[in-house]
Order: structure tokens, then C-alpha cells, then sequence
């Protein structure tokens, strides 16, 4: 497989790296696969591997995996903080459906987003398949409200991308309160991930 981007050499990527350090607000919009900061360290090396075609074992995934497994441990801290970050995210349904035939590692993904969607600072909102075509689709980014300013990041295959203009953030937020609105969340988000997993 051909190779599009290497996020390792992409500054708006290591933009967000420091941003999301210090964010107060951060808002998902995730319609293809869980983002990021959420992902189990088995999940995070068949998404990483399965979307680039390496193998685990190069190097370049094996960097990969450790700066999303540190992200991953980083972010599982602040939320114990007492200046935890509000973290609202939307999944579609089909991203905890993309997985092998008992997948453990899919399996202790959902588990995990059961576990953290407990804790207070914590919503996560999932479009169920039945609901048919919705405007979570429109694809992903997250959005940062951090003391440094707000932005809503894009990841793609040209590469990512930064948007800092206040009036377009601003319009991004209300588009993200209004996913949220339309999306399961709670004990019903919960019920729905559960029962994917046979719980």
C-alpha cells in the first residue's frame, strides 16, 4: 500500500499536540473510527497498521503506536485532575461495528469507552445505524477550547489541518451542540455500546 501522509513530520499535528495539553473544552466528531486520545493501546496498533498498511513491526508504526499510546496515558491523567477537561464526543455507530469477528481488542475498546463515558467530565454521544443518513457523516474533526484561543483540527490524506477564525470555530461548536443533541448519550449510549459487546 501506498503511503499518503506521515503525521510525524505535520506542524498543525504537533500544534495539537500541544494544544489539547492545556484544553478546557475538546469536542470529537468521529463517524470513522474512535479518535485518539480514547483509544486502547490493542485498538490503537489495528487502526494504525490497517489504515497505513504497515506492519507492527516497522518502525514508523512502532513510533506511531508509542506517541498514541502516550497521548492516550497523558489524557487518562487529566481527566483525574481537578482541572479536567470537558470532553464531549460524537460516534457514529458503524465505528464500533469496524472490527474482525471477535475482536478482543474492539472489545476492550467499547469497554473502555463504557468506562470513561462514567466520569463526569466526560459525554459520549453515539448516532445510531437505524437513524439513516445524519450530519455526523460530514466527516471528522475535533475542536479546542483552551486560555491560548480556540481551533478545530482536520486530519486527511493531503495532510492536516488548522482553522482558527473565530466566527468558523464559533459556527463549529454550534454544529457540535447540535450533533450531540441528535446523538444517545448517557445510560441509552451506554445500553447501545453494551450490547454490541453482548453485555
Amino acid at each position: 500500500m501506498t503511503k499518503l501522509f506521515d503525521v510525524r513530520a505535520s506542524k498543525p499535528f504537533h500544534r495539537l499536540l500541544d494544544t489539547e495539553k492545556t484544553s478546557e473544552s475538546i469536542f470529537y466528531n468521529a463517524p470513522l473510527h474512535v479518535p485518539g486520545l480514547l483509544q486502547e493501546p490493542a485498538y490503537v496498533e489495528e487502526m494504525i497498521c490497517g489504515i497505513t498498511g504497515l506492519v507492527s513491526a516497522d518502525p514508523e508504526a512502532v513510533e506511531r503506536v508509542r506517541v498514541r499510546n502516550e497521548r492516550h496515558a497523558a489524557f487518562l491523567e487529566r481527566l483525574e485532575q481537578d482541572n479536567a477537561p470537558q470532553v464531549q464526543v460524537v460516534l457514529d455507530e458503524s465505528v464500533l461495528r469496524r472490527g474482525r469477528p471477535d475482536s478482543a481488542a474492539m472489545r476492550r475498546q467499547i469497554e473502555h469507552l463504557i468506562e470513561v463515558s462514567r466520569r463526569p467530565t466526560v459525554r459520549i454521544g453515539v448516532m445510531p445505524l437505524e437513524s439513516g443518513p445524519h450530519p455526523n457523516l460530514v466527516g471528522s474533526f475535533e475542536l479546542h477550547d483552551s486560555v491560548n484561543g480556540s481551533l478545530v483540527f482536520f486530519e486527511g490524506a493531503e495532510g492536516d489541518r488548522i482553522l482558527e477564525d473565530v466566527d468558523r470555530v464559533a459556527m463549529y461548536w454550534e454544529f457540535a451542540s447540535s450533533l450531540m443533541d441528535i446523538a444517545v448519550h448517557g445510560e441509552q449510549a451506554r445500553t447501545l455500546m453494551s450490547k454490541l459487546i453482548g453485555g
